[in-house]
């Protein structure tokens, strides 16, 4: 029990140093390019606005990074545009960083109920001291801290499934109403952080079930369902109204995606399979977005294995695959699941960043923990789990802080050749951007951004770059902006090549030219 308690606190101390390490973050990258919007539509959620404007996204981490805003009672910007309601929040009186630092602190709840999770599920299957070290080893994975350091809904969407799936893993224990109700309200939970949780859950659940042999009990099923229907009811403020009512393009988007009189049919929290029908359709039409050189809209079948293999630590996958093949007898759950996630995104066509696969990080840390904890009980490997835990925390380590934008070491000195977006350049180099120019006094340059930073704001007297014109002068190029802007496909900036360039960051090149020769 001693030992127990012990544990307890370890794995806490490690969960509090995750959230130290992520909150340092916070002040030094400016807003990525869905900060904004997801703050803004938080906004409305909390002062009563109609949920309307974007309801791609359940509301619940949108709402928890706009409390800030609420208490400080920002002015409601009359403005159908939400980037630039967003932006009016994060901009109050001219306390940009102070802002954007509290919106983000939202997340970290959502970071200490999944790194919570992986503890519960790890101690669960393999005991406290695999939990241990399953938490220090999520609380080191880059994308974890780079996703839980902005106000997204990506390190929610991990938690949500974690959480969904662990507690119903201890239902199946015991099949009580008492516990089918817990397990309701975690899947309310998790359907109201991501709509992604309504492809990963019931693919986790069944693999669960499977495994353990046991279904719910129809009481439990009842209970279970109607809590879970109960909380997502709330979290869209017990709307009860037909799609068509509730949102003006309501019977044209369901005509799109399934049967038109779905749109007439009166339903609690309509917005939510309004919502998911847009993500639906968004899926459907696919994503402009850039691979390995390429560009496509409709994405590849390889875009998260590969985006996978170059955003994770390269000692972690080594001992994930191990921990998988040793996972199979004792925990098939564990090793079947991440398998089983990746395998369901492949025919995704917004492939837009390792972001949308963040679940699938917890059990592999289970299965990577069981791999460590095993090579450290065998004397001869011994060295090896040493030399594999130092390689990644020692890695990951000299990143800080820019979790966001980290490659592992196979990617070499040029990841964008890879991938870009929210894997590289997500636009959160302003403030990095405005602190070298006043160093360097630069004065007025051309920029290729891609986000929305307000670049005046941040005393920076910026041009659009013009294509194809070759002129002396200070550039700014981002990395999305080179690998995803038309012109710049064309070759329209190549002749800056020339030019040494100084990074900004990590998802921005400075360059300058001198007086061109005659």
């Amino acid at each position: 029990m001693q030992r127990n308690g012990v544990l307890v606190v370890a794995i806490a101390f490690v969960i509090a140093v995750g959230v130290a390490r992520i909150a340092s973050t916070h002040r030094v990258f400016s807003e990525v390019l869905d900060e904004p919007a997801h703050i803004a539509c938080g906004y409305d959620w909390l002062k009563g606005v109609p949920y309307t404007i974007d309801p791609t996204h359940p509301p619940l981490e949108r709402l928890l990074s706009a409390l800030p805003a609420s208490f400080q009672r920002v002015p409601l910007l009359a403005d159908p545009n939400f980037i630039a309601r967003g932006n009016s929040i994060l901009y109050f009186h001219d306390d940009y960083a102070h802002n954007l630092a509290a919106a983000r602190r939202g997340n970290l709840l959502f970071f200490i109920i999944a790194a919570m999770s992986v503890a519960w599920w790890a101690w669960r299957a393999f005991g406290g001291g695999v939990a241990l070290i399953a938490v220090a080893l999520f609380t080191y994975l880059p994308p974890i801290l780079g996703h839980a350091g902005v106000a997204t809904t990506d390190m929610a969407a991990a938690a949500g499934v974690t959480l969904a799936v662990v507690v119903f893993d201890w239902y199946l224990d015991a099949r009580t109403l008492w516990r089918a109700f817990l397990l309701g309200i975690a899947i309310g939970f998790g359907l109201l952080t991501k709509f992604s949780f309504v492809l990963f859950f019931p693919i986790a659940a069944l693999i669960v079930i499977i495994v353990r042999r046991s279904l719910p009990t129809a009481r439990s099923f009842a209970v279970l369902g109607m809590t879970a229907i109960l909380i997502v009811w709330a979290g869209y403020r017990f709307d009860f109204d037909t799609i068509a009512h509730a949102h003006k393009d309501g019977e044209w988007l369901m005509a799109q995606v399934g049967p038109k009189w779905i749109a007439h049919v009166p339903m609690p929290a309509p917005l939510f399979v309004a919502g998911a029908a847009m993500v639906r359709l968004h899926d459907r039409e696919g994503h402009f977005t850039y691979l390995l050189g390429k560009t496509s809209t409709r994405g590849w079948w390889y875009y998260f294995p590969v985006v996978f293999f170059f955003k994770t630590p390269l000692p972690f996958l080594i001992l994930a695959l191990i921990g998988i093949v040793m996972c199979l007898t004792r925990a098939p759950a564990v090793a079947l699941i991440p398998m089983a996630l990746m395998l369901v995104v492949l025919p995704s066509s917004i492939n837009i960043g390792i972001r949308h696969i963040l679940p699938i990080y917890p059990p592999l840390c289970i299965a990577a923990a069981v791999a460590l904890a095993a090579l450290w009980r065998s004397l001869p490997m011994r060295a090896v789990a040493v030399l594999l835990a130092a390689w990644m925390f020692i890695g990951v380590e000299r990143a800080h802080p820019d979790y966001l934008a980290w490659f592992n070491e196979a990617a070499g000195e040029h990841p964008e050749e890879i991938v870009v977006d929210s894997n590289l350049d997500w636009g959160q180099d302003v403030l990095r951007l405005s602190k070298t120019v006043k160093t360097l006094r630069i004065e007025r340059f051309s920029i290729l951004y891609t986000g929305n930073a307000l670049l005046e704001r941040h005393g920076l007297v910026a041009d659009a770059i013009q294509p194809w014109v070759e002129a002396p002068g200070w550039y700014v190029l981002s990395e999305t902006g080179l690998a995803l802007n038309p012109e710049a496909r064309r070759g329209a900036f190549k002749w800056l090549d020339a030019y040494r360039a100084r990074r900004v960051g990590r998802s921005m090149r400075l360059i300058h030219v001198p007086a061109l020769p005659q």
